[in-house]
């Protein structure tokens, strides 16, 4: 097929669920930070396969690291079968997680890991309330999207037969924590959580945190409360924030972390890591998934963590890419943690006018924020 065609496949055949851009390139290779169309025009990729590709395109040890666990013609085992790969990403995160997340649930996108780590939650507690966040976002099943702010994404799912989650105010500069703690108490002190689920740092809101006062906060009302903490580093995780975890530039000690997106710079993998006694409490049967921990996936994430250590990345994201980010959009209404970059444009109007004008100029950039508001690079 040629671009034409593949345009006009995805507009007839693909489900109303996304939508693609107008008059979209079709890239045949990638390589670095540029993805090529078949007449070889180069395209800077500020997008990263949605915050996946925390290596790039074509990085020579992740190509390899793929090719190797494909030589090997074992796809897939199932979960009831162990698998050299996946024992390795085992060691592989445990040498960049705190020592108390000893436990790893492996699942296959970031909405999965946030389904298993409210199940889990609910399971070890035996309640059924959740608190969320205002502008937090967590996903689009019906779990990760019943504690995911944005109205318009849950409204015509609701109402639920009861509701089970409250959203609290997010508290992103120190002035707010006060008010925001103060709304969190009495959630959590009317009736029993399960679990309090938080972005150390807003991403998909616009690169919102982190503000420490309010995390740590957050941190022990819950402990007082005996629900258990869920952070979300989905978005933010594996060095994207100028540290491995965004939730240590606020020193929180998490109950349970959910991980994805650039876990394996690009494959469908994702998990939930936690405590001994969280993680070991359910029964085997309680939640599992076909693919999860695929080992090709698990592969890449191997070599993902790898390359993010051989090549000092998490400390370039901190020392590096923050200033010449805050450098070249001096003058602009910027905010920007490590590499995480949103730009406030005012409005979704103004948003969707620059990354079109980005694109024009072969450069690859995603709308984000609240409402649209931002360009996020």
């Amino acid at each position: 097929m040629n671009e034409v065609e593949i345009t006009r496949r995805f507009e007839t055949t693909a489900a109303n669920t996304f939508r693609i851009s107008l008059n979209p390139p079709l890239f045949v290779r990638g390589e670095g930070a540029l993805l090529y169309t078949a007449d070889n025009v180069a395209y800077t990729d500020l997008v990263g396969g949605s915050a996946t590709s925390l290596l790039g395109h074509g990085h020579p040890a992740h190509r390899k690291a793929i090719m190797i666990a494909l030589d090997s013609g074992i796809l897939h085992t199932g979960t009831r079968l162990p698998s050299p790969h996946r024992a390795a990403l085992y060691s592989k995160l445990s040498e960049v997680l705190p020592e108390h997340l000893t436990r790893i649930h492996f699942a296959n996108s970031g909405a999965e890991a946030i389904e298993a780590a409210l199940k889990v939650a609910i399971y070890k507690t035996g309640r059924r309330r959740i608190i969320s966040f205002e502008g937090g976002y967590h996903g689009r099943t019906l779990g990760s999207l019943a504690v995911t702010h944005a109205e318009a994404l849950r409204r015509p799912f609701e109402p639920w037969d009861k509701p089970w989650v409250d959203f609290s105010p997010y508290a992103f500069t120190d002035s707010q924590t006060d008010a925001a703690l103060l709304v969190l108490e009495k959630l959590l002190t009317a009736e029993p959580v399960a679990a309090v689920v938080i972005e150390a740092i807003q991403g998909v809101a616009g690169v919102r945190g982190p503000c420490k006062r309010f995390l740590k906060g957050v941190e022990h009302l819950t402990r007082q409360s005996r629900a258990i903490l869920i952070v979300d580093e989905i978005w933010t995780g594996f060095g994207r924030s100028g540290s491995w975890f965004a939730f240590e530039q606020a020193e929180l000690v998490p109950d349970l972390v959910t991980l994805g997106k650039g876990l394996s710079s690009s494959l469908p993998i994702s998990a939930v890591v936690g405590r001994e006694e969280i993680l070991t409490s359910w029964t085997p049967g309680s939640h599992t998934s076909t693919f999860q921990g695929n080992p090709i996936a698990a592969a890449a994430a191997c070599a993902t963590i790898m390359e993010i250590q051989k090549e000092g990345l998490v400390a370039r994201a901190k020392n590096v890419l923050a200033p010449l980010m805050t450098s070249a959009l001096k003058g602009l209404p910027i905010r920007v943690c490590g590499a995480q970059v949103a730009i406030d444009m005012g409005s979704k109007a103004a948003s969707l006018e620059f990354q079109r004008r980005a694109l024009e100029n072969q450069i690859l950039i995603y709308g984000g924020g609240v409402s649209g508001e931002c360009a996020m690079l």
